[in-house]
């Protein structure tokens, strides 16, 4: 919703302060109106800033206030804007016009979900000639809150808002299952405040066939088993980062799949170390309903959800571990990454049309995970007819290394890629170097030292020339105000997949994600579960071309 505010302004004269007189402040004024109605806002900015910065004792200065909070926000600095705002409400909460001001205000909080705030705003608001434009803002932003938490939250604060209750209501009735609690708040709002009853998923139903026209709709439920750390509200985001963008770009593919009419309820449930946290949800009406888990991360409660899930027959997706051992309970338990033992396989396979020698020097760093890399490598290189010139591990230092004219594999992290290639033209090799990406810090990597004899093992890897990859970021950067990770960029690809894959029905599943490769539409190298070992058996490698990272070989 727009709403355009005409503010007229009469003439003022009173005492102005020391810095600028009455007429020198007008006159600085007009000119910062002007540019603004002229769209000039990069320069009405520092003009309005000026005409703030000071404690000015004229009645025009909350005007200044609100054209300054007004070219923020047209620029697109919304978090300057708000500022702006919350400093004109503090200084000159008596101006006139301070409810137009608050009805900004509150769009601006709505529009990048901070409700509480936005409700704040709508509340401070008293004169009744608003109370039609209040209305349509609450009624356009606050069906878009998805989250049953969240609008309790939001209810319990703002007690008087039907809307809320409203909405609330509407969404723990269409839910598949629900606590014992959330029945009871249903019943209550519904008698408060004497709302219209609507049986379950029919008005779900009925907006799907208006918004798909005479499409029909799937309907999936995905259980979300990650560490959010929710009782640590302090650190939470912070330390569980990775955690909260995993689920962002899981959501924003929950709404490309809703275009398309599929429907994925994403049902978030924090889910840490330990294995009661996993046994209290199995006690929740419906929990043995969902088509799908995600994690958890951690061994005990992944040991408690393999057997729920097995019994109730739930997919189960690991969207981080490439552990092979997480997948020896059944069929329906899937690695969104490929383990150690498949990207040798295709490490080697690659080697192989390189025409060199079959021999290669492998080398390790100091963690568990590059050693158990080495010794897999190694492993399959001689299955393959390949000869161990050297098996080491590397320490970071700058050294001389044995000659080597077949390949070498590295597996390290910490940034000791860098000095490894140093190491590597210092014994004057030439020949085929594999690293793995995680051998890299991209932030202290310079460009030139991935030379053309250098290759990446790059599971990881995100080409940013694909349309959908720049979509997605613009995307997320309007709604988290920060660049993707790696996290967010998985969590999407895996939704979407699995949304699509599980669309026709679990009977039809196992023959849809059998099929082979699926390649198009993914943001990360897409995924193939053909083999009889459910993995991801894509594994893209890739070389530093031209400025950019470019896959050749998966």
């Amino acid at each position: 919703m727009k709403k355009v505010f005409v503010i007229v302004l009469g003439l003022f004269s009173s005492a102005f302060g020391q810095q600028l007189n009455d007429q020198a402040y007008l006159i600085e004024y007009k000119k910062a109106v002007q540019l603004f109605a002229d769209s000039q806002y990069d320069l009405a900015g520092p003009n309005f800033a000026k005409l703030c910065e000071k404690e000015y004792a004229n009645p025009m200065v909350p005007y200044a206030y609100f054209y300054n909070a007004l070219t923020a926000k047209n620029k697109g600095n919304l978090y300057q804007s708000r500022v702006i705002f919350r400093q004109l409400f503090e200084k000159y909460f008596d101006w006139d016009k301070i409810d137009e001001a608050r009805i900004i205000y509150a769009e601006l909080n709505f529009g990048e979900n901070y409700y509480e705030e936005g409700l704040k705003s709508i509340e401070a608001i008293q004169e009744k000639e608003f109370d039609g434009i209040k209305k349509g803002i609450l009624n356009q932003y606050i069906p878009k809150i998805k989250s049953i938490s969240t609008l309790k939250e939001l209810y319990f604060k703002f007690p008087t808002q039907e809307v809320l209750a409203r909405n609330l209501v509407e969404k723990i009735q269409a839910n598949r299952y629900n606590s014992k609690d959330d029945l009871e708040i249903s019943d209550m709002l519904t008698n408060r405040f004497k709302l219209k009853e609507i049986p379950k998923n029919i008005e779900a139903k009925n907006n799907s066939s208006k918004e798909f026209s005479n499409e029909e709709t799937a309907r999936l439920d995905f259980g979300i088993l990650l560490p959010f750390n929710l009782n640590d509200l302090t650190n939470s985001v912070g330390s569980n980062k990775y955690t909260y963008e995993l689920y962002e770009g899981m959501k924003i593919a929950a709404e490309q799949l809703k275009n398309n009419g599929i429907i994925v309820n994403l049902h978030a449930f924090d889910v840490k170390k330990t294995k009661e946290e996993f046994q209290a949800l199995e006690k929740k009406e419906g929990f043995k309903n969902l088509d799908l888990f995600v994690g958890p991360l951690y061994s005990d409660p992944n040991n408690e959800a393999v057997s729920f899930a097995l019994t109730n027959k739930i997919i189960q997706v690991h969207p981080l571990s490439n552990n092979l051992e997480l997948l020896k309970d059944g069929n329906s338990i899937f690695l969104m990454q490929p383990s150690h033992l498949q990207q040798s396989k295709k490490t080697i396979e690659y080697v192989s049309g390189l025409n060199k020698k079959k021999s290669v020097s492998i080398y390790f760093g100091n963690a568990k995970k590059d050693s158990l890399f080495a010794t897999i490598y190694r492993s399959e290189a001689l299955k393959k007819g390949y000869t161990i010139t050297t098996f080491r591990k590397f320490n970071g230092m700058l050294q001389k290394l044995l000659p080597e004219v077949g390949h070498i594999f590295l597996a390290t992290d910490n940034n000791h890629g860098i000095r490894f290639l140093q190491s590597v033209s210092l014994s004057k090799i030439t020949t085929e170097v594999i690293c793995t990406a995680s051998s890299f810090a991209w932030e202290k990597t310079p460009a030139s030292s991935l030379t053309e004899n250098v290759s990446l093992i790059y599971p990881e890897f995100v080409s940013k020339e694909k349309e959908q990859v720049r979509n997605f970021e613009k995307l997320f950067l309007e709604k988290m105000a920060t660049q993707p990770s790696f996290y967010a960029f998985a969590g999407y690809d895996l939704v979407y997949f699995f949304g699509k894959m599980l669309k026709d029905g679990k009977d039809i599943f196992k023959l849809n994600i059998e099929s082979g490769a699926y390649e198009d539409d993914y943001l990360l190298g897409g995924f193939d579960f053909s083999g009889k070992i459910k993995e991801n058996a894509i594994v893209p490698i890739v070389k530093y071309k031209n400025d950019v990272f470019e896959e050749i070989y998966r």
